[in-house]
């Protein structure tokens, strides 16, 4: 399925599919979702790092980043490269 918008995402289903894969638990509040689909990019933010955030690949063969609050540790959001193959692999 071609993803051309973020109405073609389950955005629960694939957090939670996320979580379950990678053994983390990710906020349930999301403040912004952004989908480029010609460049095959997903990016959710669940909050603004109160300095500097930095990222994380997690142990997925499709890569997604995990971006944390440098001060906090707090999770502020996940980019995801291949949305499609990604939910592929999540069985989503």
């Amino acid at each position: 399925m071609a993803i051309t918008s973020l109405l073609d995402i389950d955005l629960r289903s694939l957090i939670e599919g996320i979580e379950r894969a990678c053994g983390i638990v990710l906020p349930r509040k999301i403040v912004e979702a952004y989908l480029d689909p010609d460049a095959g990019v997903l990016h959710i933010r669940f909050s603004e790092p109160k300095r500097v955030e930095s990222g994380e690949p997690l142990p997925l063969k499709e890569l997604v980043t995990l971006f944390r609050d440098e001060d906090t540790n707090e999770i502020t959001a996940i980019e995801i490269l291949k949305p499609e193959e990604l939910l592929k692999e999540l069985n989503l």
